[in-house]
């Protein structure tokens, strides 16, 4: 068998479990890996490492193209990679096919384009909208003029920044403000940088719909549930995720099984009319990963990204049954029909600094992490898998970043023993690391189960 060399372009979030999945396929492949620091998993399993701190593209492209000869596929764990055409440069510089979407595909980059989108595709499923754009506003007085006017049709708005931000920048009512001036604040701030995307909140329960292809089929993968703020009980910051879960079955708890058909049949449908008739190769990877929120009603399409959920798409490759390098294979090819994942729940758990997600609390630089006694607990049969994040090797020490430190994955024939597997991993860690306690937690799946009939009887919270 042919050697097969996977490129990995990495910030650093889920590719390292990523690199850890694929290197249990029998394929066997080699990985030459591009991050923004020296990960001490990607540094460990990679046959080339190379970093590049701000991850530019032609940088990449360069990489790409020195070792093409040896490369099968690629991919990246990164939207920044993705919207500013790494695809596309790669693709023409060395010929490698990156298994992500083109630019023109990457709709996470304009979160006003999206509600634009949306509307076509989704138009019950579009929580109302508002769009102000300083370049169409005569003044900041008017655009707040705007706002006021279209928050009061709303009982609770939110405001989004237009370009991405991962959580932060947003504000949700109730909690980033709960009153008008507070509002206008806020908005000011978001203004300032540009375009701002003003929508109604949707009361309910939130989950993750991942789907891949080839660009001609629609793969739709188990449903999962991320958990955004920083602290227990849905507490602190907006972070851009502090773990999730998947269940047993393809839909979670709170979801019954005809609201998850309904779910599927709109999004493959909505993804018909999106590519176009025929096979559209621009579209191929982990295609889209929507954030969704489930009513009583049916469900809200509250934001699209172009590639896995950091976390979430850990729950899917933990619970892969085909081999990781065949799907992707398929996928390259255009024959990805199907893909098997197991009946196993999973349950992700990130540790992060102490000051991770922390109103006024800054970094501390060049603390130390030990991973020896999480990494120890892989080798015992039904262990935890402990993925490295925002961590650098250095000197023959493990240093922590800013950000998600490490995710820790356990599985189980429970969703309550898959979290104990992951927090067994997260308490092995020996440094100034904290995390989530409550994911995938009895009363936390009791809350949101409890919430969703209360919901589908026309009960508010």
């Amino acid at each position: 068998m042919d050697k097969v060399g996977v490129l990995v372009v990495s910030k650093c979030l889920s590719a390292p479990g990523i690199i850890e999945t694929f290197s249990r396929s029998g394929y066997r492949p080699e990985f030459y890996v591009v991050e923004r620091q020296a990960n001490p998993l990607s540094v460990s399993k990679a046959k080339v490492h190379a970093t590049v701190p701000d991850l530019n593209i032609t940088a990449v492209a360069k990489f790409a193209k020195k070792h093409a000869a040896r490369l099968s596929f690629g991919l990246t764990d990164t939207e920044d990679f993705i919207t500013a055409g790494g695809r596309d440069l790669v693709e023409m510089e060395s010929g490698v096919p990156m298994l992500c979407v083109t630019s023109k595909y990457a709709v996470e980059k304009s979160k006003a384009d999206q509600r634009t989108l949306f509307q076509e595709l989704f138009r019950d499923a579009n929580p109302r909208y508002a769009i102000i754009d300083p370049a169409k506003e005569k003044s900041e007085a008017s655009a707040v003029r705007k706002l006021k006017r279209f928050a009061a049709g709303l009982s609770e708005p939110v405001i989004k920044p237009d370009a991405p931000a991962r959580g932060a920048g947003v504000g949700v009512w109730g909690q980033e403000f709960s009153n008008e001036s507070g509002m206008v604040s806020f908005f000011r701030n978001v203004y300032s940088k540009g375009r701002v995307v003003v929508e109604e909140r949707i009361e309910g329960e939130e989950s993750s719909f991942q789907a891949f292809s080839d660009g001609r089929h629609f793969v739709v993968a188990p449903q999962t549930r991320d958990y955004k703020r920083a602290l227990d009980d849905n507490k602190g910051k907006l972070t851009g995720g502090m773990g999730s879960y998947r269940d047993r079955e393809p839909h979670l708890p709170f979801v019954r099984p005809s609201e998850w058909e309904s779910i599927v049949s709109q999004e493959e449908d909505a993804f018909r009319r999106w590519k176009g008739r025929g096979s559209n190769p621009e579209l191929r990877g982990i295609v889209l990963y929507d954030a969704l929120m489930h009513t009583g009603k049916g469900f809200k399409i509250l934001e699209r990204n172009s590639r896995g959920g950091n976390t979430e798409q850990l729950c899917l490759f933990s619970t892969f049954q085909d081999d990781p390098v065949d799907v992707y294979f398929r996928m390259s090819e255009g024959l990805l029909k199907g893909i098997r994942f197991s009946n196993r729940a999973s349950v992700v758990t990130c540790a992060v600094p102490l000051s991770y997600g922390v109103a006024g609390a800054e970094p501390r630089a060049d603390e130390k992490l030990d991973l020896a006694a999480a990494n120890a607990l892989q080798k015992r049969a039904g262990g935890p898998l402990i993925y490295p994040m925002d961590l650098t090797q250095r000197d023959h020490a493990v240093y922590l970043g800013t950000s998600r430190s490490v995710a820790v994955v356990g599985t189980g024939d429970s969703l309550e023993n898959a979290r104990r597997a992951s927090l067994s991993g997260v308490d092995a860690l020996k440094g100034p690391v904290r995390s989530r306690r409550d994911i995938a937690s009895g009363r936390d799946v009791s809350k949101s189960v409890a919430h969703m009939r209360a919901l589908r009887r026309g009960v508010s919270a």
